[in-house]
């Protein structure tokens, strides 16, 4: 194992230029990695140069971390096994680093629409589809972000909180995109659980395709049964692994990663997830990273069920099989985890 990073020494970027936009709250980071709620997202420009963002900045820069949850972001325990993925070391800075503070958002992620056609158990108790008054609210929100933030947007990502190709509003947003609203734009994230993935849908977005060079696609599973009755409550396995064997053969897509939310129904399958990835990613040209992601409450759960459900948790009854399983994975620099090791 290579020898821990010391955080002291390097700057996670996310909060000095990436925004994360919800319904009715905005956050500078996964609000699991970092749950400072910044305000109404209509106020992007207030929130994002507030007294709250900046004693998060500044406590990147002292080296302490304190408003981050270190045990939940991935990029933290990244630097514990030698990795600097996201980071900066303070050297780069020349002592500027107090200039960088003011930084404007660069990138963006929209989680401002929960639509999914799936109904998975660790994310939401029933199917979400935004209409009527949510899906004006959405609307309204997009284009507030085009006229507010536009046209300094370097990427986009879109959407950890549903699905964008089901989503009423970002399947159109996709469909009929328009570079001329955000003139700096460099590439589009879409992360997805890539049921709707195929080439029927992809080829109404065309608008896209030379924008989409990353991604992130969550199947939870790595057998049928798994897929279809626990983790991913609506998907038909057939589906999605067709889906992902055409997405591998996508030319501008260089960069994929593979998400697996470790839970008590599917942690006995992460070997098996991992050798799924490897088989079916083959094209040289992409690069692979294959992400074993803690489950979190996101108000799903019970507390005695999450205390179940949370397989990773040192203090679960069966974290030693846990133990085992995840000591099965090899030592491959394409797998990242924020798991309790």
């Amino acid at each position: 194992m290579s020898q821990a990073l010391d955080k002291k020494d390097w700057i996670c970027t996310q909060p000095f230029n990436f925004a994360e936009i919800f319904d009715h709250t905005m956050y500078m980071c996964c609000p699991q990695w970092l749950p400072e709620n910044l305000g109404n997202p209509n106020d992007i420009a207030k929130n994002w140069y507030s007294e709250k963002a900046n004693k998060v900045r500044q406590s990147i820069i002292d080296g302490t971390y304190k408003y981050c949850n270190e045990n939940k972001c991935p990029k933290l325990n990244g630097l514990k096994q030698g990795k600097s993925g996201g980071f900066l070391h303070k050297s780069q800075f020349n002592n500027n680093l107090e200039e960088y503070v003011d930084s404007p958002i660069k990138d963006v992620k929209f989680n401002f629409d929960q639509s999914c056609n799936l109904q998975c158990p660790s994310c939401r108790t029933t199917k979400i589809n935004y209409e009527g008054e949510k899906r004006e609210r959405t609307e309204q929100l997009l284009s507030n972000i085009e006229e507010q933030m536009g046209e300094g947007l370097v990427n986009i990502g879109t959407s950890g909180s549903g699905y964008p190709f089901f989503s009423r509003t970002f399947r159109k947003w996709l469909m009929n995109f328009d570079k001329s609203k955000y003139p700096n734009l460099k590439s589009i994230h879409l992360h997805t659980n890539g049921t709707l993935w195929n080439k029927s849908n992809w080829e109404r977005m065309k608008n896209i395709h030379h924008l989409v060079k990353t991604c992130e696609i969550s199947v939870d599973a790595a057998t049928r049964d798994t897929y279809e009755n626990k983790t991913r409550l609506g998907g038909e396995w057939d589906t999605i692994i067709d889906n992902l064997h055409y997405i591998n053969k996508l030319e501008h897509l260089k960069e994929v990663k593979l998400s697996f939310v470790v839970q008590y129904d599917n942690f006995r399958e992460m070997k098996m997830f991992y050798d799924l990835a490897k088989s079916i990613f083959t094209d040289t040209n992409k690069l692979l990273s294959v992400f074993y992601n803690r489950v979190a409450n996101w108000g799903t759960y019970t507390q005695e069920e999450f205390k179940h459900v949370d397989i990773s948790n040192p203090n679960h009854v069966e974290y030693k099989e846990f133990l085992k399983e995840y000591n099965r994975l090899p030592n491959d620099t394409s797998i990242i985890h924020n798991l309790e090791i």
